[in-house]
């Protein structure tokens, strides 16, 4: 074990006002859950679950994509600094396979830590569950986890029953929010280094963590811009799509090669992106060549990849001049595009220890930027590139005098936007769990709120305002003002929506 990263520590936590104090312990680990979200979202089955019911690891085929972290409801993953792959507790199978018990049971000199099988009515731990009176923790995910505590107290169970201590607990320095993921607070604003908190006036006094593991936010700028260059690559197949449903002639240098070529470096750059934070790049090939079928990491880069072909034989069609060959790779590349849009929130539904990306509605809020950003960018390149017949030549989509591609690109980012405003009211008004809760505060009035804020404005507002003006007749430019506004503004929400997701302690 390298210093720095754990496969199990304790958890120290102190209630009430000296002189009546109290301390409670309680040991965090991995739960070996029976429906494990860390093994069903490893897109290379890294983990995997024993005929035995215990959760192991491969670190050979590891990618260090972080997404068993962001799946398990326990923070009991991590990334050895050594090696750069996951890595957990796996139950001390080296010693269980010889006939021995965890190296934790071993050493625990009061026997707090009791092991066994489940199976068996005679083992101890059997006996312990049999009784009915155990505490598990995040039961309501669905994991069904295999580690039962006796007599542990909610403040230690619950993350959100106690409040991280200011001056940094017992043995460390304090962590300030650019140290620590867990720097934030839930009603003072980013300025200070606590977690957020749940009432605990029902506690016996203030409770507070005094001694915890840490743990980094998994997903950083990265994936936050991976969601904005693929909503870019998809959004111009859907734009495209929709001029040529609206009668845009595929004659012009847009529709005929340039929009594949321009959709096909944003997809590129997508797969940079994935590639680069990864935490074993040299192995990102096993994505396709390992793949586990039942993680959305995995069908997202088969869908990345039908993609790119569709853009492939949408420019080598164009190039030929063979325009229904085109026509078809375009409607290919449209329908791939809401796929290349949208399967993220399927992936995000698997992390189900961030209960704020298992939001319902974030499927449609990615449709409508992959529209918005889509429609916004197609606008931008009229400016400098030939997207459709000039109005005089009859093409006019409005009585302003616009072409038809011009008039269906700000159809499409008018669209978009307005969906982006629909499902951010829809998910100001779901009803959210206390962890979802506490991270939908940091996005909207906390650590991340201004810059949800601003992005959402610039992400709807004014792309709205942009399309309706270009529709009406007014410049082109404007429309493309609006794209640029667009592009920041999903940026800038999907950012502080990937890190208030992470914002809310697991432990």
């Amino acid at each position: 074990m390298p210093l720095g990263v754990n496969r199990t520590w304790v958890k120290y936590v102190e209630q009430g006002t000296w002189p009546d104090t109290q301390r409670s312990f309680s040991v965090m680990r991995c739960n070996h859950c029976t429906d494990a979200p860390c093994v069903t979202i490893c897109p290379t089955s890294a983990l995997y679950k024993r005929a035995d019911g215990i959760v192991d690891f491969d670190t050979s085929i590891c990618i260090g994509c972080k997404s068993c972290m962001q799946a398990c409801p326990y923070d009991a993953l991590y990334i050895d600094p050594n090696d750069h792959t996951a890595q957990k507790c796996n139950y001390c199978v080296h010693r269980i396979e010889v006939g021995l018990e965890p190296a934790c049971v071993v050493v625990c000199p009061e026997q707090a830590i009791v092991a066994g099988d489940l199976d068996n009515p005679d083992t101890k731990i059997a006996q312990l569950v049999a009784e009915g009176t155990l505490t598990q923790r995040a039961v309501e995910r669905g994991t069904k986890p295999n580690l039962w505590y006796k007599g542990a107290e909610r403040v230690n169970i619950e993350p959100l029953a106690a409040t991280r201590s200011d001056d940094g607990g017992i043995w460390r320095d304090p962590a300030g929010i650019e140290k620590s993921w867990l720097a934030i607070d839930l009603t003072d604003g980013p300025d200070t280094n606590k977690v957020p908190t749940r009432d605990v006036a029902d506690d016996a006094g203030h409770a507070r963590v005094v001694y915890a593991n840490d743990f980094p936010m998994p997903w950083g700028w990265r994936v936050s811009a991976y969601f904005l260059t693929k909503a870019i690559s998809a959004g111009i197949a859907i734009a495209a799509l929709v001029a040529m449903v609206f009668g845009a002639g595929l004659d012009s240098a847009w529709m005929d090669t340039v929009a594949p070529l321009v959709g096909g470096l944003f997809l590129a750059l997508t797969g940079v992106l994935l590639v680069l934070d990864l935490k074993r790049p040299d192995r990102f090939y096993y994505l396709l060549t390992k793949g586990n079928p039942s993680s959305w990491l995995v069908r997202g880069a088969w869908i990345l990849t039908v993609q790119a072909a569709t853009f492939g034989v949408w420019f080598l069609a164009g190039f030929s001049d063979q325009a229904s060959i085109a026509r078809i790779a375009i409607w290919l590349a449209a329908l791939t595009g809401l796929a290349t849009a949208g399967y993220t929130a399927f992936l995000f539904g698997q992390a189900k220890g961030r209960t704020l990306w298992n939001s319902p509605v974030l499927l449609w809020h990615m449709v409508a930027a992959a529209f918005t950003v889509g429609g916004g960018v197609s606008l931008l390149a009229s400016l400098v590139s030939d997207v459709d017949l000039p109005a005089s030549s009859g093409a006019a989509l409005t009585g302003g005098g616009i072409s038809i591609g011009v008039g269906s690109f700000a159809l499409t980012m008018l669209v978009g936007a307005t969906g982006l405003g629909i499902t951010a009211l829809l998910e100001s008004r779901a009803s959210h769990g206390a962890d979802a809760a506490a991270a939908y505060h940091h996005l909207t009035e906390g650590a991340f709120s201004r810059e949800y804020r601003i992005g959402l404005v610039l992400a709807t507002v004014v792309p709205a305002a942009c399309a309706v003006a270009v529709l009406g007749g007014l410049p082109v430019v404007i429309g493309g003002l609006g794209g640029v506004s667009a592009a920041i503004g999903v940026g800038l929400t999907d950012d502080a929506f990937v890190k208030a997701g992470q914002s809310v302690p697991l432990t």
